[in-house]
């Protein structure tokens, strides 16, 4: 059922040994997941729905940003804010952003003040592979895996690299690495991004751009026999622009590990992760201005040993999440949280089987368990059955607990009437975490060049954290001289359960020389106090693609439709939208490589969220071009 990394490392060495570009190579090593289990596994033995987004998929793939390049598969959606740069969601299996666990290079990289990752950090040239998990996996990891788990891995170049796009909204995009070392393998890579983006809101006509930077780091070897360190930096810092009552913000996100994998025998290894993720804002609101910073160091202490005919997993995990805040209210606050796990994976009566068991300790609102079961069976023929069930919870952030009490007056006219309000926000310590129960069963089919799957799941939320208000109107008649006046009392509460319901469907095959997939999702998100679908989860979306390759040349066509979705608390409508794009690439040589990608080569005009007003712009058509250069 298992294999060991050294597998996977001895595969990718025989691909790589080809004079051939990554693209144009057959791959022979199977694809291996660790992050479902937190220990090495191919995804086909994987009882939990994985998908891994592996290096190849990325530079085939027409996204130009990490958030377009996971909306192409099933079970996740995104909306964003705006054009590129602006505040980006990722729903998966209909849960929020925020309960979606995110790591990088094994870390924690979500803000614990927002609860959420930055989908703006990292661009797909700095990536490596996505392993994507569905499905709750606090039982290994603790809080925020109630929607599942996106682990993200760094590229490590191995000779010199370098890459330019540039393109619509005058986007310039540039990066250059370095790698090499034998006994221990160093690799160092920076680059930069700007464009002019565009308009927030679709009635707008200014646009606001994006700047990031970044750097990255990797040292890795052998300390000893059986030893080994793996130590990794990234660090992305820069600017948004935003509309003048929003204010400009200066960003930096940065994540440092180090890891020590250690073999005390055949039967027993153990691994230490020490880890820091910090992102800092800087808001230049002319109403709200502020700065604040998160800094988040964590510990993981792992053994897996062989025991009977399973692999057992224990450990240990830690982390302190600091946040300060000035201007505006102050906040200096941390947390604790420790968290002991259990895992047994096993085969028996002809089955693979799953269980496992975590308990965590959290600063504010004490203990918390969680616990997973899951089973898989290969029925012949090429089809293999799973099912599982597990629990999740996810932590109230520190903005929810301790946002400092604010007052913020504000008058205005509005029908020759006029109005004096003064908004307080403060947050709730006594709040507590949000709670998940879930089960899936799926089928799938492989054999040959066809790959089928189907995926059913039900998930019950409860306890979920929403800002809420109270409205106190305190008098006045309307004039200039004697505005209507009221106060409206903004706090975080428990208020809400959720039930989603969810259908994925997946296919892959090979015909007459095109590689062909499909996804489609059916997801009944259910506010059960409201009876209305959750906001920005659309009803039903569909992915096709298209590719084939011509010797040095490659094509790639991309199909995607999504159904309306509701946004302002269900008060408001975005209608659905299908969208076309177009990817084409040709190798000049082994190591170099020039494309061109157009987005919405219909030029649909669309909208993935609102408020109750305005819908926020989506660009329209857009083309790229990229020269890759890679030594292989």
């Amino acid at each position: 059922m298992k294999i060991r990394l050294s597998a996977l490392a001895q595969g990718v060495a025989v691909a790589c040994s080809s004079g051939l570009p990554v693209w144009a190579q057959e791959h022979v090593a199977p694809v291996v997941t660790v992050t479902a289990t937190r220990t090495a596994q191919t995804a086909d033995d994987a009882i939990q729905s994985v998908t891994v987004v592996t290096r190849e998929e990325i530079e085939r793939s027409v996204a130009r940003d990490l958030a377009g390049l996971l909306d192409e598969y099933a079970g996740l959606n995104v909306s964003r804010d705006g054009g590129a740069g602006k505040s980006t969601s990722v729903f998966l299996r209909g849960t929020d952003s925020r309960h979606v666990l995110v790591l990088v290079d094994g870390i924690r990289a979500a803000s614990a003040t927002l609860g959420s990752y930055d989908w703006n950090a990292l661009s797909p040239e700095q990536i490596e592979r996505i392993e994507i998990v569905r499905g709750p996996r606090a039982s290994l990891y603790g809080s925020d895996a109630v929607g599942g788990v996106i682990q993200i891995f760094t590229r490590r170049a191995a000779g010199a690299e370098a890459s330019v796009i540039v393109g619509s909204q005058l986007t310039r995009r540039v990066r250059a690495a370095y790698g090499g070392g034998d006994d221990w393998k160093y690799s160092v890579e920076a680059g930069r991004e700007t464009t002019d983006g565009t308009p927030t809101f679709s009635t707008d006509s200014t646009s606001y751009g994006f700047e990031r930077k970044h750097a990255g780091f990797s040292l890795e070897g052998a300390v000893a026999p059986g030893l080994t360190a793996v130590l990794r930096a990234n660090q992305a810092w820069g600017e948004n622009e935003l509309d003048p009552f929003t204010g400009n913000n200066d960003y930096l996100s940065r994540t440092l590990s180090l890891k020590l994998a250690h073999r005390i025998s055949d039967n027993w290894s153990q691994s230490l992760t020490l880890g820091q993720h910090v992102d800092e804002s800087e808001s230049f609101s002319p109403y709200v201005p502020l700065t604040i910073e998160t800094d988040r160091k964590s510990l993981a202490w792992q053994h897996d040993l062989t025991v009977l005919s399973g692999v057992l997993s224990v450990g240990f995990d830690y982390w302190n999440d600091h946040v300060t805040k000035d201007r505006s209210g102050v906040i200096d606050q941390a947390i604790d949280n420790s968290g002991l796990f259990a895992q047994y994976q096993f085969e028996a009566l002809g089955s693979d089987w799953q269980l496992g068991a975590r308990t965590d300790r959290h600063d504010t609102f004490g203990d918390h368990s969680t616990w997973n079961a899951g089973w898989g069976r290969n029925l012949g023929g090429g089809f293999r059955m799973t099912a599982s069930y597990g629990t999740a919870f996810k932590a109230p952030t520190v903005n929810s607990l301790f946002w400092p009490y604010s007052n913020m007056p504000s008058s205005y006219s509005y029908s020759g009437r006029y109005f004096t309000d003064t908004f307080i926000m403060e947050g709730n310590p006594a709040l507590r975490p949000e709670r998940s129960k879930s089960g899936e069963v799926g089928l799938s089919y492989r054999h040959q060049d066809l790959e089928l799957g189907v995926n059913a799941y039900h998930t019950r939320l409860r306890n979920l954290i929403d800002w809420t208000y109270d409205f106190l109107p305190t008098g006045g008649a309307g004039t200039f001289a004697d505005p209507y006046t009221a106060t409206y009392n903004y706090y975080p509460k428990n208020i809400a359960s959720a039930r989603i319901r969810g259908l994925e469907l997946t296919a892959a095959t090979k015909f007459v020389g095109w590689t062909l997939e499909a996804a489609f999702t059916r997801l009944i998100a259910e506010n059960l106090d409201s009876g209305l679908q959750l906001d920005r989860r659309p009803g039903k979306s569909a992915v096709l693609k298209a590719s084939r390759e011509f010797g040095a040349q490659r094509l790639r066509f991309e199909l995607e439709g999504h159904d309306e979705r509701l946004d302002a608390s269900g008060t408001r409508r975005i209608p659905g939208y299908g969208l076309f794009h177009v990817g084409y690439d040709y190798a000049v040589s082994k190591d170099l490589s020039v494309g061109v990608r157009v987005e919405n080569l219909l030029d649909k005009e669309y909208s993935t969220s609102r408020t109750s007003s305005r819908f926020y712009e989506a660009p329209g058509r857009s083309g790229f071009v990229t020269l890759r250069y890679a030594m292989r």
